[in-house]
């Protein structure tokens, strides 16, 4: 019986997931058709993958235009100090700090101020260059 978990995501861009991953210094490999090690040895493919330190991993896969989390969450919970909602609100939220800060130099927008609220916030003011 398998104990895989797939959540959807709005992650659409590799690039600003593997930032996230890093920013957040979570050890992972990327490519194509990689193992997510799950309960029983029950395997699922994935693009990008987290190593947990653990024999659970957590697991990225494309899904049309947006990327799905896989992984057994009872294993990974288990064995770690991961958690399943903390860790998809971080990866969530890195993302899109890292997407809008592309996005702000694609427009040729000046990163003025960063700042995180106490609930975790972050709050980037931008400005037009001179």
């Amino acid at each position: 019986m398998s104990h895989f978990v797939r959540i959807q995501t709005q992650i659409r861009e590799r690039e600003h997931l593997i930032a996230a991953l890093r920013d957040l210094h979570y050890q992972f490999q990327e490519g194509q058709e990689l193992v997510v090690r799950g309960y029983a040895g029950n395997r699922e493919r994935a693009e990008v993958v987290v190593n947990t330190g653990s024999a659970y991993d957590i697991g990225f896969q494309r899904k049309a235009e947006e990327y799905e989390i896989v992984a057994d969450w009872w294993g990974v919970q288990k064995d770690t100090p991961i958690r399943q909602q903390s860790f998809v609100q971080e990866i969530n939220q890195r993302y899109a700090y890292n997407l809008a800060k592309d996005q702000a130099r694609e427009q040729f927008l000046i990163v003025e101020e960063e700042q995180e609220l106490e609930n975790g916030d972050i709050v980037i003011l931008l400005s037009e260059r001179g």
